[in-house]
This record gives structure tokens, C-alpha cells and sequence, in this order.
């Protein structure tokens, strides 16, 4: 019983870490792309 409980800790922990991974390369890809948005649109607009 305990052996099960501590693997199904770790599994759901591990869950947990997986999600978060995603969550952040999510964030840092959106904000490497608002960059990108941004020095375009900058480029685009700026007066000569």
C-alpha cells in the first residue's frame, strides 16, 4: 500500500512538472513572439 501510494505521489508530481514545462516554454515562446511582433510593427512605422 505505501509503495503504491509513494509511486502514485511521484507520478502525479511528475504530471505536475510536465504541465508547468509546458506552460512555461508556452509563455516564453509567446513572448519571444510579441517581441518579434513588436520590432516589425516598429520597423513598418517608423518615420524616415
Amino acid at each position: 500500500m505505501q509503495d503504491l501510494l509513494q509511486r502514485d505521489l511521484g507520478s502525479s508530481l511528475l504530471s505536475i512538472a510536465v504541465i508547468l514545462g509546458w506552460l512555461g516554454l508556452f509563455f516564453v515562446f509567446l513572448r519571444i513572439l510579441t517581441i518579434a511582433i513588436k520590432r516589425v510593427l516598429e520597423s513598418i512605422f517608423k518615420k524616415p
